[in-house]
């Protein structure tokens, strides 16, 4: 009995140990990542997603065009000089060929070219820095194979809950995308370390900053019934993208062209932000834009189309980097221009804000693959109570449907066979 306490008592320990560190990976590359962002584009105060509007043509076209150069050049070294870059699923699985040293440089390349203005997620940077560090102190702990991996897991999910600061979201997260098992251990790994890092994160910055917060949303029988309507549209939309993402053809990193080829990524991407500014950075920018300003549909179709090429031109490049932000753009921008289409034509109102959650939640859920993290998430990074989850769930179920049947279809079996 007692040593059964004593082992609990310290796998327990090694969770908050696990948890700590993702939390302090999480501050530090937040703090990184403002200061980048006020070096590259030159404000001395605010925010990046409030000021790169007010950012001069020509730095935001210098600044993208020296993160391609970083970009290309720092994944070509590390290609050529270290350790294969395993995905962290890789990394679970085949530990013995995992290189900390690799996965750490790899976490600051996402991180500085994102900063710097890249259109692609920097979720993987606190992510693969958190798994980083947990390995090399899971060296100095006697656990066993499946207890480390456990622990790399969950500090590579709770460096992105500490990032959003989303607990729950990052402990269904854990056992959807990352562990795919749910058991009595993995919820108990999942909760300490989520909330461990979240905690940690708040004791560092002093406040609690949910990132994309608007007033609670009233969900009317209208509203569930044009998302029940929508969802499908959304979903089609959202599949057809990951799908182009998914078959993007990528350029190997120790390639002779692949340094040109993210350059001329970059170059294009910096050549769009030089009518669309809000397309720099992870989508942050963008998906604020239309929560809380007025913009017009032609702006917010073309922002849209912006950010879907920019983010394509540069994962077909090869370089690197998330799409839970972009994805969430992508997606608050679709639903705004179907929830408008729909207001105007004076058939089931839906307001603005909540139709830009819906698109949001969807397109986070089906292109990342995430579909039950992905209403939670949402909940939790928009200041909305949890009763929200029931329709929004709703409409997630609806949107899982519809993917399933894209799926099964003859064009997307035909276009696989290709």
């Amino acid at each position: 009995m007692i040593t059964r306490l004593i082992t609990f008592l310290t796998w327990t320990g090694q969770l908050v140990v696990a948890g700590v560190i993702a939390g302090v990976v999480a501050y530090v590359l937040t703090q990184a990542i403002h200061f980048i962002q006020a070096i590259s584009f030159g404000y001395q105060s605010g925010s990046f997603s409030t000021m790169i509007a007010t950012v001069a043509p020509e730095r935001r076209f210098l600044s993208l065009l020296l993160a391609g150069a970083i970009a290309g050049l720092g994944w070509q070294l590390l290609a050529k000089k270290a350790k294969p870059i395993q995905p962290i699923q890789q990394t679970l699985s085949q530990q013995k060929d995992f290189s900390p040293w690799t996965q750490f440089c790899h976490g600051w390349l996402q991180l500085i070219t994102v900063s710097m203005g890249a259109p692609v997620g920097r979720e993987g940077a606190s992510r693969e820095v958190a798994v980083a560090l947990t390995a090399a102190c899971n060296k100095a702990i006697n656990a066993s194979a499946a207890e480390q991996g456990l622990l790399l897991a969950c500090a590579s999910g709770a460096a992105l809950g500490a990032v959003y600061q989303a607990p729950l979201a990052t402990i269904v997260f854990i056992m959807e995308a990352i562990v795919k098992k749910c058991s009595v251990k993995h919820i108990y790994a999942a909760a300490i370390t989520a909330f461990t890092a979240v905690q940690s994160v708040l004791v560092l910055s002093g406040h609690q900053d949910i990132q994309y917060l608007i007033l609670p949303q009233a969900w009317q029988l209208t509203t569930v019934l044009w998302a029940i309507i929508a969802s499908p549209i959304l979903a089609f939309l959202a599949f057809c993208y990951q799908q182009l993402l998914q078959n993007a053809p990528k350029a190997k990193p120790k390639s002779r062209w692949f340094i040109p080829r993210v350059l001329g990524a970059f170059g294009f991407s910096a050549c769009l932000s030089l009518y669309f500014p809000e397309i720099l950075g992870n989508g942050k920018a963008g998906l604020l834009l239309l929560l809380h300003h007025d913009v017009s549909l032609s702006y917010t179709a073309s922002l849209l189309l912006s950010k879907a090429a920019a983010v394509y031109a540069v994962f077909a490049s090869g370089a690197k980097g998330g799409k839970i932000a972009p994805s969430m753009m992508l997606g608050g921008a679709s639903g705004l221009l179907l929830a408008s289409l729909s207001n105007q034509l004076g058939y089931l109102s839906v307001p603005l804000p909540l139709a830009i959650v819906i698109g949001a939640t969807l397109f986070l859920g089906i292109i990342n693959q995430i579909p039950l993290t992905a209403p939670l998430f949402l909940i939790e990074i928009t200041g909305q109570p949890l009763i929200s989850l029931v329709p929004l769930a709703i409409v997630g179920l609806t949107s899982y449907l519809s993917q399933q049947l894209f799926q099964k279809s003859l064009f997307f079996n035909k276009h696989k066979k290709l």
